[in-house]
């Protein structure tokens, strides 16, 4: 049973780089793109919502939803954007923050303290995301904290992996008060909804460019909708098993993190793109140890780091 259990937050994560990878390659619009994406995903609820039934709902689970609507829809917009200006190796290692935001903050939220071993995860973890931004011919070690400053792709995961901790503790919230299912369906509709909406708009005002909107390029849409449905079921159903946050955070990723290097490493190196992607593999020499540090250190908070 552990093997299983602990393989949902992986397979979370995998799907989830997956997603990421689709992101980079798709040339739909951004509100285009993430409309489709969360509306796509919705039939693929459906059997777990058969399965579990509608929930009793308790009072707190709408405000739960009122707080992660705009997190989410913050969240996914600032992610799409990231991913498309910065390369995968260098913007999806920054969602292990989440894990480090979620574990540091632990004791605030009343949920325990890191035992040693996860605080040396933390540290690892800050230390792969350091080796990240480490150049070529860098003068002083402050170097890869300025290189972060100029990366902008960088910073918009750095806000999007603080936005996710908040939300992973909504989704558990949510999850409490209601059920997974039924929260998915309602959460991720108004997020489809209101993505549509917002592109509608975009494209009344002309500001979105025709290309952007050929079908032929809507392809990425069900594929999207596909793996968000992977990657978040997998999510909500390991808090049945796993009820601290920052172990399920861990391990999500965990994979996703690795998934979405290899796709960016794979893409780049794909002769049907021409060469777009070249830059995913830029500075593996220092990328690669960095985002190695950054997975043992999450796996070392999943073994070692629980709270006492």
């Amino acid at each position: 049973m552990d093997v299983f259990v602990w393989s949902l937050p992986i397979v979370s994560g995998l799907a989830d780089g997956l997603y990421r990878g689709a992101i980079k390659i798709s040339q739909v619009h951004r509100f285009l793109l993430l409309a489709g994406s969360y509306l796509f995903a919705l039939p693929f609820y459906l059997p777990l919502l058969v399965a579990e039934g509608v929930p009793v709902i308790k009072p707190a689970f709408w405000l739960v939803l009122a707080a992660h609507v705009p997190l989410l829809l913050i969240a996914q917009i600032l992610t799409v954007e990231a991913h498309r200006i910065s390369p995968l190796a260098l913007t999806a290692p920054y969602l292990s923050l989440t894990t480090v935001w979620l574990l540091v903050t632990s004791p605030l939220m009343r949920s325990g303290t890191p035992s040693f071993l996860g605080g040396g995860g933390v540290i690892a973890v800050t230390l792969g995301l350091y080796f990240l931004n480490i150049r070529e011919g860098q003068q002083s070690l402050l170097d890869p904290f300025r290189q972060l400053r100029r990366e902008r792709g960088s910073v918009l995961m750095l806000i999007v992996s603080l936005i996710f901790a908040i939300t992973a503790n909504l989704d558990y919230l949510a999850f409490k008060n209601a059920n997974a299912s039924f929260y998915l369906v309602v959460d991720h509709g108004i997020v489809g909804v209101i993505c549509g909406l917002l592109a509608l708009g975009y494209w009344s005002f002309g500001r979105i460019a025709e290309k952007e909107l050929k079908p032929y390029r809507w392809w990425s849409l069900p594929l999207c909708g596909f793996v968000i449905a992977a990657s978040v079921v997998p999510h909500m159903l390991a808090f049945w098993w796993i009820p601290f946050v920052p172990y399920v955070i861990a391990g999500k990723r965990a994979g996703v993190v690795f998934f979405s290097v290899a796709i960016g490493i794979a893409i780049s190196l794909m002769p049907r793109f021409g060469g777009r992607y070249v830059e995913e593999r830029a500075n593996l020499n220092w990328r690669l140890p960095g985002v190695a540090l950054i997975i043992v250190g999450m796996l070392m908070i999943i073994f070692w780091g629980k709270t006492i």
